[in-house]
């Protein structure tokens, strides 16, 4: 599994462009949730290009509402959390992130959390959490090649999840993306703010991309682009700045998030590898053209 924000960053580049947490409870779209948990983590300016994190130190295992703040200004960031078992630094979890392809290790998963929040705005996503202890990244990164993401410059923080798994419910949503090895299916997507569930429903640890189609592109110009070795010809085929993502799963977990869409064509993309290691999903097909109308 490569770095979760740092591989949209490298596709970026290369296109020329400016672990398992406890599962979720069956889910019924149709029935009443359970009263989550809730937890709030911020985003802090610790200085120029340099940002920090602050969450609280615990929370009740079971399903867990968990809410991103994003500071004003340009730059998105997000709230990925990973599980480790034993005892396990976060220099030593982003040592591995910062690694390409590099195979997960046994004592790390990758548990969800917020995908991608523009600054200025609030994400969120509700999921189960089974008990032990996490750490919260910001996996966003600056411009530029070569760059150190803002979790590696500090932005992180540990969160103990306390006390006995539950079978809660997951809220309801009104749309769904479902991620397999290695393809999407979606239901229900619209223009606006879409409350998704997201259900990694693969062996494989996932998530999900939405790259927004620049005038006149096609599936087949962005599979190219997305997954030719040679230099970029022309510019990008998909809008990189307005895209949106979830945070990654491990297989047969889901979450309950917020993806913002317009209406036209997307392409969906997962630039995970799989815990044995390898080339990102892209490469291996994991890209689909959705329609939100």
């Amino acid at each position: 599994m490569k770095t979760f924000a740092r591989t949209v960053a490298t596709c970026v580049v290369a296109l020329g462009a400016g672990v398992a947490i406890a599962a979720c409870g069956d889910d019924d779209s149709d029935s009443k949730s359970d009263k989550p948990e809730s937890i709030s983590i911020g985003v802090t300016q610790e200085g120029k290009g340099k940002f920090g994190l602050t969450a609280p130190k615990s929370v009740k295992a079971g399903l867990v509402e968990i809410s991103l703040k994003a500071p004003p200004g340009k730059v998105p960031h997000d709230a990925q959390l990973v599980k480790v078992e034993g005892n396990h630094s976060v220099e030593e979890v982003l040592a591995f992130i910062a690694k390409e392809g590099a195979p997960t290790p046994k004592w790390l998963f990758a548990a969800g959390g917020v995908g991608q929040t523009k600054g200025g705005e609030t994400g969120s996503a509700t999921q189960e959490l089974g008990p032990g202890k996490y750490y919260i990244l910001d996996t966003g990164e600056p411009e530029g090649e070569n760059v150190k993401s803002y979790a590696e410059q500090g932005a992180t923080a540990t969160l103990e999840v306390t006390g006995e798994s539950s079978k809660a419910e997951l809220p309801t949503s009104d749309a769904k993306i479902t991620a397999k090895d290695y393809t999407f299916t979606t239901s229900g997507l619209k223009a606006g703010k879409n409350t998704i569930q997201f259900d990694n429903a693969g062996k494989e640890l996932h998530h999900a991309i939405a790259f927004p189609y620049k005038k006149g592109t096609t599936l087949a110009a962005v599979k190219k682009a997305f997954t030719s070795d040679g230099p970029p010809s022309g510019p990008p085929p998909v809008d990189f700045e307005n895209g949106s993502s979830t945070a990654v799963l491990e297989g047969g977990t889901k979450q309950v998030t917020q993806l913002d869409l317009k209406s036209g064509k997307y392409a969906l993309v997962c630039f995970i590898s799989d815990r044995r290691g390898g080339p990102p999903h892209v490469a291996k097909g994991m890209i689909v053209e959705t329609n939100v109308p």
